[in-house]
């Protein structure tokens, strides 16, 4: 972790209810964001001896398209990185790859390890359906251990399961299908991978189907 106690968790409960409230989005599509920092501290990298920052933000979004276009590009995630699995505010690396993506039309950009294997994307998790079995990089690639996977994985298991894996990025150009999972798009297929055209595969449309429908009968699992 960051080596910091975080908040009581009925304070965030308390400012998660109190900015929903104020928000007047409570049957909205939105994305609520919950931050902790150590507090405020000295110049520099030191920390102070306060206590931590809670922030709370609720930012309406859109729904996505049925399927999505991706792009590869030449960074990498760091899996020996100090941050590896933690969701932090350092997000520089990813503005600078989804940037890229998005100049060649694409909604996400796909980030290898150093060691050449598929990671995950700026702000969601890969999948890739290869002769039938359904794979996703295993959290040796530095991917973050996202809700929505971690779910997926779980759910899956009464439709063949999700086995985590090593996989070379170039899997991406070979594999039957592929898809994404965050909190905001769910299990999102994609039907372009830079200029490599895919079909929305009925595995990918099974699994979001499937996903829906197990969040709309238990929306805080």
């Amino acid at each position: 972790g960051m080596g910091f106690a975080g908040p009581d968790p009925s304070s965030v409960r308390a400012a998660v209810a109190a900015v929903i409230s104020r928000s007047g989005m409570e049957a909205s599509r939105a994305r609520l964001r919950v931050t902790v920092t150590s507090g405020s501290g000295p110049l520099g990298s030191e920390r102070g001896d306060g206590p931590p920052t809670l922030i709370v933000t609720l930012t309406p979004t859109q729904r996505w398209p049925q399927s999505t276009a991706v792009a590869t590009v030449p960074w990498v995630r760091n899996e020996r990185s100090a941050l590896v699995g933690l969701k932090s505010t350092s997000y520089a690396e990813n503005a600078i790859a989804l940037a890229s993506a998005q100049r060649r039309g694409a909604s996400e950009a796909l980030l290898a390890d150093t060691r050449g294997r598929l990671s995950e994307g700026t702000g969601s998790n890969i999948f890739v359906v290869v002769a039938g079995e359904v794979l996703t990089p295993s959290l040796d690639s530095g991917c973050l251990a996202g809700v929505t996977r971690e779910l997926l994985i779980e759910w899956s298991r009464d439709f063949g399961g999700i086995s985590e894996t090593d996989l070379p990025y170039e899997v991406l150009f070979s594999a039957d299908e592929v898809f994404l999972s965050s909190s905001t798009r769910d299990v999102h297929p994609v039907h372009k991978v830079d200029s490599r055209e895919l079909p929305v595969g009925p595995v990918a449309t099974d699994l979001a189907a499937m996903f829906l429908a197990r969040a709309a009968d238990d929306p805080d699992p």
